[in-house]
């Protein structure tokens, strides 16, 4: 399962559903509520008298049971607070414990991308459900995601009306450049105010104001880099931390990621090229890669191609930058990414369809990114002062993501938000093996400076461990019990899984 994307995704046409689509995978995306006086038996009741917040009941994405839902108002920018400065509203959805008699310390899920909101990612929250018989989830959407609308433009809004598909294959880069000026020019709320520090001041007003002493937090991909921010700015705060997909704020968007992904895109060949089946199938599909690449970058491939819902006819244009924007959402998880072999031996031939199906294939949806947001946070902390760094095979995207932030009325962080956080809170640090944009190097930098940490390292997964039955259980034990000594199931010496078979023909798959 993907949730957030770093860069998620960062969840993978350009400015709507090609940016969504990077949204999905680029940032610590891959592609998730409450300690109020509630039981489990009757949502209804009030919350505690002593709260700041009135709650009523609401319905989440992908979460049977009904939910509580408030707002709180929190100054916009909190270098001035003064009486007079301005306030935004911010959402809170509790999902109540199932025990009659809850732990007191409540879990908070803190979602990827930049741009994902923690209300949308019901499907991780139902995946750990555990952690809801004994304790209260509490899902906080980020200032601008979500149901929190403080960053908003017209050109990032999704138009129902116009075919993403269609979209991918025909927007030019003039076209994508006009629709973000379009978004600049109409930009409503202070992008300078929507960094990750300021959704943690977020956070902090939210746990206060639900009389909650201490919290567990749980981040993936970018939502790693907002527990990290937590754990070092508010230590006393925090209970355990779970970090997936591990994004230190010392890994800069897209660079970082890019990078990761352009090993794990060799990695992948490598491994069809050491497989008798796919290197008969597709041999030397790496240097195919790069002429293909290089072919559309020279002069973009006019294409024609049955839609793959409604069979009608599409009529588009595929350049270089088509072509990493579709293949890169595939290498978020090994399932997909099997794929990839047969996906460019059929671009090759001028079979694009099968690579333009694969829009489907993402676990965020167009709705799910807010664009604006996303840049708020990585013009402000991940590009801040710095120029592409080179990565033939991604340069587009490089590329592209730096041109948005040129324009872009960003903020600014200080030095000190890329030193690491130190800490002696109980970590338990989670990375695949496959992962293309949060490596477990990542991970391991972040344990060196967390005393009592563990880190775990999956073979064989992709971005995203937590919903894997073992890690599961692992993460509930380790919560429970507040210690790393807490961390440990015998399954984990099982988390070790095979690369899944490659596919040597749209429907077969062999060794």
């Amino acid at each position: 399962m993907r949730s957030h994307c770093y860069a998620c995704g960062m969840k993978f046409n350009l400015l709507k559903r090609e940016r969504m689509r990077l949204a999905a995978t680029v940032l610590f995306a891959i592609p998730l509520v409450t300690t109020l006086a509630l039981t489990a038996c009757d949502s209804r009741k009030p919350v505690r008298a002593d709260t700041a917040i009135t709650f009523t009941d609401c319905r989440l994405k992908h979460i049977d049971s009904i939910a509580r839902c408030a707002t709180l108002a929190v100054p916009e920018d909190y270098a001035n607070k003064s009486g007079a400065s301005k306030t935004i509203n911010i959402h809170v959805a509790v999902l109540p414990a199932l025990a009659r008699n809850p732990e007191p310390n409540p879990v908070y899920f803190f979602a990827g991308g930049p741009g994902q909101a923690a209300s949308d990612i019901g499907s991780l929250v139902s995946a750990l459900g555990d952690l809801r018989k004994t304790r209260d989830i509490v899902l906080v959407d980020q200032r601008g995601t979500g149901k929190s609308k403080t960053l908003t433009c017209d050109a990032a809004a999704a138009d129902p009306n116009v075919d993403p598909l269609k979209e991918a294959f025909s927007n030019s880069d003039e076209a994508i450049q006009r629709d973000w000026a379009k978004c600049i020019a109409t930009l409503k709320g202070n992008p300078a105010t929507h960094r990750t520090d300021d959704y943690i001041d977020d956070l902090e007003l939210v746990r206060k104001a639900l009389g909650q002493e201490k919290i567990n937090v749980w981040g993936g991909s970018y939502g790693s880099r907002v527990a990290l921010r937590y754990m070092k700015r508010y230590p006393q705060s925090i209970r355990t931390a779970v970090l997936d997909g591990v994004a230190p704020t010392s890994l800069h968007l897209p660079d970082d990621a890019l990078a990761t992904s352009e090993a794990e895109l060799r990695s992948t060949l490598a491994a069809c090229a050491a497989s008798n089946g796919c290197a008969k199938a597709y041999p030397n599909i790496l240097a195919t890669f790069d002429s293909l690449l290089s072919e559309l970058r020279a002069k973009p491939h006019a294409v024609i191609f049955a839609h793959p819902a409604s069979g009608k006819p599409i009529n588009g244009v595929v350049s270089d930058r088509t072509l990493v924007t579709l293949m890169w959402p595939m290498l978020y998880m090994p399932e997909a990414s099997r794929m990839v072999p047969n996906l460019i031996n059929q671009a090759a031939l001028g079979n694009f369809a099968p690579l333009a199906a694969t829009m489907s294939a993402s676990s965020i949806g167009e709705g799910d990114i807010a664009i604006a947001q996303r840049f708020a946070v990585m013009c402000a902390e991940d590009m801040l002062n710095r120029t592409p760094t080179a990565n033939p095979r991604f340069q587009p995207l490089n590329d592209l993501f730096y041109g948005f932030c040129k324009g872009f009325p960003h903020g600014k962080v200080a030095p000190e938000f890329f030193e690491p956080t130190t800490s002696d809170i109980p970590t338990l640090l989670l990375s695949g093996t496959q992962d293309p944009v949060t490596p477990p190097a990542q991970g391991s930098l972040a344990a060196k400076t967390l005393s009592n940490s563990k880190h775990i390292v999956v073979t064989g997964v992709g971005h995203i461990a937590s919903p894997l039955p073992c890690v599961r259980r692992i993460i509930t034990k380790f919560i429970e019990a507040g210690n790393i000594a807490g961390a440990f199931d015998p399954c984990e010496a099982e988390l070790k899984l095979p690369r899944p078979l490659f596919y040597t023909s749209p429907l077969e798959a062999r060794p």
